[in-house]
């Protein structure tokens, strides 16, 4: 196996039970917090989960789509990484009842109920609204789930089989009707770069249907055929930024510290850099034709952003997203040093929260100053409770090392 030892199973859980406890009541306070923001200013209490909502349910899919651009790249640097990225399907049922939430209350929230365009009428309609959002969500999270399945199920029956950590419960749920590790070996690789490309392709149309959806029909006289495109690499951004700032500083906790050194991150450090960019091109790429072009249509989206009160917000989400990670990440140094990455990766992580903020609060928000109170805090503080609890829970239950690929190496072997 070139030198792989098996993984064990961590002595604790990733959440001691208090800290664990704290975070579903910091949850549950955030559900509080979203009813009494509906009895007295409705529409921050919704904007507020729409903006999450796109935040942390896309963060859910962006570390499977890492996972399977490692696997169609068969990316040997970023074997171990595999997992630390995929386990954040574990939030996708989470978000699954998000956009429920949400779907049931289109009426107060999305702008083109009561002010139609005629034009757009027959994509802008409730019913076949309600019917994309779901079908595109179980969709991509059909395909999602099956990968991370073919991922997880011969290192499971690996270790299982080894006796070093013996399957109970869910785990041995998956590994029904287990056929010995060289079979599954092959078969789990073969089926996981089949469902990557199903994914890949998946992610594209499904994310750019949900910025057409969640972002460009809020305003309903905007449009732009780049902003699929720009949402989807910025939700990306995210899942990088998350990915490197998670493997940083908890590699040693997470029991994958032998197989991740400095050049892992290193790489980690070069991808958040240049996806970064390629983030910010984007961005320049849309708003040079709108200022170009100089239609009104076009340009009323970008100014009221860049402008009054919103522009402190877009000067910080241009700056955390990418002033900041672009000057400090040129340094080799800062790469490979876990408290300059994590640093770094924080800002930008919080950076493109605030992002999806400005995307979304001024097309629904028309009141004076900035919608960025008590109400917003507590939702965002609830749904990242709730994502960090379904993620710790998915590497307690599996393995946090894809120990049955080929291709994982220990940190000291790469070159």
């Amino acid at each position: 196996m070139n030198g792989v030892s098996l993984a064990s199973p961590a002595a604790d859980p990733l959440l001691p039970p208090g800290i664990r406890r704290f975070l579903l009541g910091l949850a549950a306070l955030g559900g509080a917090a979203f009813l009494a923001g509906l009895l007295l200013d409705g529409v921050r209490a919704w904007q507020a989960l729409l903006v999450n909502f796109l935040f942390f349910g896309g963060l859910a899919q962006a570390g499977v789509v890492l996972s399977c651009i490692l696997q169609v790249t068969s990316a040997r640097w970023g074997r171990p990484l595999k997992r630390v990225a995929e386990a954040t399907v574990a939030f996708l049922p989470v978000a699954f009842v998000l956009l429920l939430v949400l779907l049931a209350g289109t009426a107060a929230w999305a702008p083109w109920v009561h002010e139609p365009v005629a034009a757009k009428a027959p994509w802008l309609n409730i019913p076949f609204f309600v019917t994309r959002e779901l079908l595109a969500f179980l969709v991509l999270s059909g395909f999602s789930l099956r990968y991370v399945y073919r991922s997880v199920r011969p290192d499971i029956g690996m270790l299982h089989e080894s006796g070093e950590r013996p399957a109970t419960g869910l785990a041995a749920r998956l590994i029904a009707g287990w056929q010995g590790i060289d079979s599954e070996r092959a078969t789990g690789q073969r089926r996981q770069s089949r469902w990557a490309v199903a994914v890949l392709v998946a992610y594209g149309w499904v994310f750019t249907l949900i910025a057409f959806d969640f972002v460009m029909a809020l305003d309903p006289h905007w449009f732009s055929t780049l902003l699929g495109g720009y949402y989807f690499i910025g939700n990306l951004l995210i899942g990088l930024a998350f990915l490197a700032g998670v493997t940083a500083v908890g590699r040693r906790r997470l029991g994958i510290a032998g197989y991740v050194g400095r050049h892992q991150m290193h790489d980690l450090g070069k991808l958040l850099f240049g996806f970064c960019i390629l983030w910010a091109y984007l961005f320049w790429s849309q708003y040079l034709v709108i200022w170009y072009g100089d239609l009104a249509e076009e340009t009323e989206f970008v100014y009221h952003r860049m402008h009054g009160a919103w522009e402190p917000v877009a000067l910080a989400v241009f700056a955390m997203a990418f002033a900041v990670p672009f000057v400090v990440l040129l340094s080799r140094a800062v790469k490979t040093w876990a408290p300059g990455l994590t640093l770094v990766a924080a800002v930008a992580f919080t950076g493109m929260w605030l992002e999806r903020f400005i995307l979304v609060a001024p097309s629904l928000w028309h009141g004076e100053g900035v919608p960025l109170g008590l109400v917003e805090l507590l939702v965002t503080a609830g749904v990242l409770s709730l994502f960090v609890v379904a993620y710790t829970t998915f590497l307690d239950l599996f393995p946090t090392l894809p120990v049955s690929d080929p291709r994982l190496a220990p940190a000291e072997t790469e070159h």
